[in-house]
């Protein structure tokens, strides 16, 4: 599975990290605004190397966006716009009702998981990820009745490799 990582901060840094440890992924891209982060993403190996959001999107079987959550809400119906018939979206924004809104009458939207893993630490960046982030934490998927059951089933195949412990709720709930 070709992985795209859109976020290569503390979250998004250490999913790749272990989905790489984990082998669930053949390649693994990333993209991130900010180059410098770019860079030590690929210098630390949390991804293969950096391309553009177009190609990450065109050519990846998963997306994981790990960015702001109000940048997310911007992004997202585009996400879906642009990703492979059979791709799976992924995010760990930590707010749920806005993001699920954005989406609600997408026509890509059964491809799409709301997710929130529930990790962090106090410091930020590609050189704060690491792998075990996840181990034993919370996830919170919320309105799994609007996602396929392939994707709901890639999610979790991701999140259970991560060692986290996943819950179910509404997004408005959440």
């Amino acid at each position: 599975m070709k992985t795209a990582v859109i976020g290569l901060g503390l979250i998004g840094g250490s999913i790749a990290l272990g989905l790489r440890r984990a082998g669930l992924s053949s390649q693994i891209v990333g993209v991130d605004v900010n180059l410098a982060n770019g860079a030590k993403a690929v210098e630390l190996g949390l991804v293969d190397k950096i391309v553009t959001e177009d190609v990450a999107l065109s050519t990846s079987d998963l997306i994981i966006l790990s960015i702001p959550v109000n940048a997310l809400n911007a992004l997202l119906p585009s996400v879906l716009d642009a990703v492979k018939k059979d791709a799976v979206v992924i995010d760990a924004g930590s707010t749920k009702a806005a993001i699920c809104k954005s989406v609600t009458h997408h026509s890509k939207r059964s491809q799409f998981v709301a997710a929130h893993p529930i990790a962090g630490t106090e410091n930020s960046g590609p050189e704060a990820a690491f792998d075990g982030l996840f181990k034993g934490k919370t996830n919170i998927i919320c309105e799994a009745g609007k996602t396929s059951v392939v994707a709901l089933a890639t999610a979790m195949k991701i999140f259970d490799s991560l060692e986290m412990k996943t819950v179910f709720m509404e997004a408005e709930e959440h």
